[in-house]
């Protein structure tokens, strides 16, 4: 490492560097930082105020956290938050407190429209010039295959470390190291890395390439990095999700911390598990930073804060925790070298796709909150979008799109759309296939995909995909999922029948949909440039929630009771067992597999029992000669933590977990064949 105080040092056992070979990214930076003076007074007085005083003494570290930038040099929904004042405000970390590293823990090249564009190589350049100690290696490396996640990890002046993934010989990733040590001051740290366990599965992995177990990787660096290496604190920068870093942070003897996760988890205040093992997870991009100051002797954290950026043009400071730091981004300056460089890979993009393309007279949420937990407007749009991949020649019953490829985590409208607003929503270099599967296969996937909640879950139950051309009813507790009912263009699924699925090249190649259907259509069409030339075509575009992603947490089956009174039709359903309260009638509403929705009059609850009123004006026509109709009520109710007894550590789980919902769903069926519903 290169830090001006010479403080920190990389030990390898090679002095040949590796990429940047004449160091003008080293030396840009050192040129840049001497003329900029970082951060404003009030901001950097700021910094070191939380918690106790900041570190000051030879027989701490500090670790500053973390990287996990997607190929992004802004933050999409606000180009405010960006990598050069994140820069700035790691520099300034740094320089306070003495025995003081960056590290990063991966998803650095992508996914993003640059990171599509430009296959990482625009990151590069930047993350040398921020000098992290290390990063470790995540999943979206390898968007583009092993052959440029290589070339990427080669042309680092940093190393990239991953203690569990290793070629088909047992060698480590060229480019990679699976652990490597770093002399901070008088302190020799160790640090590791780990990717997620089924890496072959989320990106693109080569097949014969090895996986190692993520506990049995951990101990092992552990091992050597203490009896091998001589490391006085071991760090691990891993890529796993939240539940998988507890259970290494639980199981792995020696380990002093561990920081930044896959998934995106936003931790109020860093986790001491185990044998006293730190976790640290502050999100992603650049909307957070993490500062945890450790006494090297005993491991302890005495010291730690949490970096909340926020634009104080429109938003107010996120936190008022003791330990929570909010900057307002426009009190850091940005760093001049990285502010131009990306504004030299920004400026090419922003030529061809800053314009409008479409417009839209709603808001399009494409946040991951969102497309994981519930229908969303971009998803239907995006997946009505993709059943047209098929033109005139080719009826496609079914797109799916899997939420995860929906990724810019942000919200666009309602009014102009531009090609980049689409393009960083969709910037994964996917195609487009059509697949024929049977109705039985159909019905396992949307089992498979579905996540449901559980012990310890961090999001809660998640259909985690969104569709068109089908409307579903899932279930997903105590760690299973269920598919209660579905139809096709408002048909019942049917097993034997064959339908055409339109879905990403990656869904389908991971999913039952490759494994069992046959791929008809390989249409050739990235999905981003597809969707987003389609979206111009339409010029304006207005979707609607129509319900086609139904959550169902309990069934309360048909109605026991028919009553009419001063113009409603009341009907009588019990009360669900896990039920504290039933929520307002604004949560409800009737649906046929036709989308047709009805809303009731009012609900209310006597006793164990729930009534439903609809105008019968509305009802009976409705119902009136159709006794296939299927008519459901869904709607809200307050869940009884007791009565579902899901635990995260022993206590007592705050339901129901997933950010989007404030409820659990019951589901009420009519039964349309009831007499007392017709006409007299």
């Amino acid at each position: 490492m290169k830090r001006s105080n010479d403080s920190v040092e990389r030990r390898d056992d090679s002095d040949e560097p590796r990429g940047d070979p004449d160091g003008r990214f080293a030396q840009s930076r050192r040129e840049f930082v001497a003329t900029t003076a970082g951060v404003s007074l009030g901001a950097a007085g700021a910094i070191g105020a939380a918690g106790t005083a900041g570190a000051t003494s030879g027989d701490t570290l500090t670790i500053v956290h973390d990287t996990h930038f997607h190929g992004r040099f802004e933050d999409a929904a606000d180009p405010e938050k960006n990598v050069a004042r994140y820069h700035t405000m790691v520099d300034a970390l740094r320089d306070e407190h003495e025995n003081a590293i960056f590290l990063g823990i991966g998803d650095d090249l992508a996914p993003s429209l640059l990171g599509l564009e430009f296959q990482g190589e625009h990151v590069i350049p930047a993350l040398n010039y921020m000098e992290p100690a290390a990063i470790g290696v995540g999943n979206h490396e390898f968007d583009f295959g092993a052959d440029v996640a290589i070339e990427r990890f080669e042309e680092s002046t940093f190393p990239w470390v991953v203690a569990n993934l290793l070629t088909d010989e047992g060698e480590p990733i060229p480019g990679t190291e699976r652990w490597t040590t770093i002399a901070v001051g008088d302190v020799t740290v160790g640090v590791f890395g780990l990717g997620t366990d089924n890496f072959h599965a989320i990106t693109d992995y080569p097949d014969d390439w090895q996986v190692l177990d993520t506990i049995e990787a951990a101990e092992a660096a552990v091992d050597a990095l203490r009896n091998d290496e001589g490391a006085d604190f071991v760090v691990g920068a891993l890529h796993l999700s939240t539940g998988r870093q507890r259970e290494v942070a639980d199981a792995v003897d020696g380990l002093d911390a561990i920081v930044g996760s896959h998934s995106g988890t936003l931790f109020e205040e860093p986790e001491v598990r185990g044998d006293g093992t730190v976790l640290s997870e502050f999100d992603d991009e650049f909307d957070h930073l993490g500062r945890l100051t450790f006494d090297v002797a005993s491991g302890e954290l005495v010291d730690w804060e949490r970096v909340d950026f926020y634009n104080g043009e429109f938003e107010d400071p996120p936190s008022d925790h003791e330990n929570h730091r909010p900057v307002d981004v426009h009190d850091v300056e940005e760093d001049e070298f990285l502010r131009e460089h990306a504004d030299e890979w920004i400026a090419d993009l922003e030529e061809r796709l800053g314009r409008p393309f479409f417009e839209s007279a709603v808001e399009l949420d494409a946040t991951f909150d969102t497309n994981y937990a519930r229908e969303s407007r971009w998803g239907n749009l995006m997946t009505d979008v993709m059943r047209e991949v098929g033109g005139d020649e080719l009826d496609v019953d079914v797109a799916i799109q899997n939420a995860g490829g929906i990724r810019s985590n942000a919200t666009y409208g309602p009014g102009e759309i531009t090609g980049l607003d689409v393009m960083n929503v969709l910037p994964f270099p996917n195609e487009i296939e059509v697949v024929e599967v049977t109705g039985e296969v159909l019905s396992r996937y949307l089992e498979d995909v579905t996540r449901p909640l559980s012990d310890g879950s961090t999001f809660g139950a998640q259909p985690a995909i969104q569709v068109s051309g089908l409307q579903y009813e899932w279930r997903g507790h105590d760690g299973e999922s269920e598919l209660l009912s579905a139809f096709v263009g408002g048909e019942p699924l049917a097993a034997d029948d064959t339908y055409l699925v339109a879905s990403n090249d990656f869904e389908i190649g991971r999913s039952i949909l490759g494994e069992e259907g046959e791929i008809v259509v390989h249409s050739g069409q990235y999905l981003g440039p597809f969707v987003l030339d389609r979206l111009e075509e339409r010029g304006t575009v207005d979707p609607e929630i129509e319900g086609r992603i139904l959550r169902v947490d309990e069934d309360v089956g048909e109605h026991r009771e028919v009553v009419r009174r001063r113009g409603e039709t009341l009907l009588r359903f019990p009360v669900p067992e896990g039920a504290e309260a039933i929520e307002g009638v604004e949560t409800f509403y009737a649906l046929a597999e036709d989308y047709e929705r009805l809303e009731p009059a009012s609900v209310s609850v006597e006793g164990d029992d729930l009534w439903i009123g609809f105008r019968t004006s509305d009802l009976q026509p409705l119902v009136a000669g159709d006794d296939d109709l299927d008519l459901r009520v869904f709607g809200g109710f307050d869940p009884d933590e007791e009565y579902y007894d899901y635990r995260d550590d022993g206590e007592l789980m705050e339901l129901p977990v997933a950010a989007t919902w404030d409820y659990f769903k019951l589901k009420a069926t009519v039964d349309t064949t009831d007499p007392s519903l017709r006409p007299d």
